[in-house]
């Protein structure tokens, strides 16, 4: 029996957060635990989990092959390889996405994957990739675990009328959910190049951040001031996220993953 997860980041519309679901949700779930994550970024063209250079996280990118044949061992090789560390997939959109579900089943290689994420960002159009995308997971196994997130949420309280669609669709409600709120602190990750949950316990980037903003009070530096200031008042919004946003998150992961 296999003690390492393998969970699958996949939505076929661009835009729908998924490396940020992948990075800053899902690798940090086991970050949490204490244990070994590997991101892998399945992506010709979309490198975003490189910049995260200074993060526990390790990543690497892998090259999607657009022939059928080709892709299928690919993705053989991705699941029957000796990694035996936890490994989270974000999966490129559009045609990349649509093609590697196809191998997948193919392949039978499915039956290796603890968990699909499927992130939304609102609208008419990322429903109904949503929908599709569902659709082909649960056509491979229909008792598959889905995790659908909720991204570029405004408001919180009152994510059921911008995710109204959402809610009101019986195909989707019926699955567990997590919310990803709009941030500054996502951007500021990127920033520092580690993500959201590592920052928020990182006394010591606080204190580096503090002692550039003490300098630039010396040199009368009005406009490093400001903009250390305002980093400072970020991080200290990165404890709120981590504890609001992230930990719940994790919980939530740890209930559809450990259901029977």
């Amino acid at each position: 029996m296999r003690n390492q997860k393998n969970i699958l980041v996949v939505q076929s519309k661009g835009g729908a957060s998924k490396s940020t679901t992948a990075m800053q949700i899902i690798s940090t779930y086991f970050l949490a635990k204490g244990q070994e994550i590997e991101l892998w970024e399945l992506d010709n063209q979309n490198q975003d989990a490189k910049i995260f250079s200074k993060s526990k996280i390790k990543t690497k990118q892998i090259i999607v092959d657009s022939n059928s044949k080709d892709l299928n061992q690919t993705v053989r090789d991705l699941f029957l390889s000796e990694n035996k560390n936890n490994t989270v997939l974000d999966v490129g959109g559009n045609a990349t996405t649509t093609n590697f579900l196809r191998s997948l089943k193919s392949t039978h290689m499915y039956n290796m994957v603890d968990l699909f994420i499927v992130p939304m960002s609102g609208g008419s159009q990322d429903l109904k990739n949503a929908k599709e995308c569902l659709k082909i997971i649960l056509d491979m196994n229909k008792n598959v675990k889905v995790l659908f997130v909720l991204s570029r949420v405004r408001n919180p309280k009152r994510v059921q009328f911008q995710y109204g669609d959402f809610f009101e669709d019986k195909e989707l409600n019926k699955y567990p959910y997590i919310i990803l709120p709009e941030s500054d602190c996502i951007d500021l990750s990127r920033k520092l190049k580690k993500t959201v949950y590592e920052l928020a316990q990182d006394e010591q980037e606080k204190e580096n951040i503090n002692q550039k903003l003490l300098e630039s009070f010396d040199k009368n530096d009005k406009n490093s001031i400001y903009s250390y200031s305002l980093i400072l008042e970020i991080l200290e919004d990165s404890q709120n996220y981590k504890t609001e946003v992230i930990d719940v998150a994790h919980q939530v992961l740890d209930e559809v993953l450990n259901a029977k």
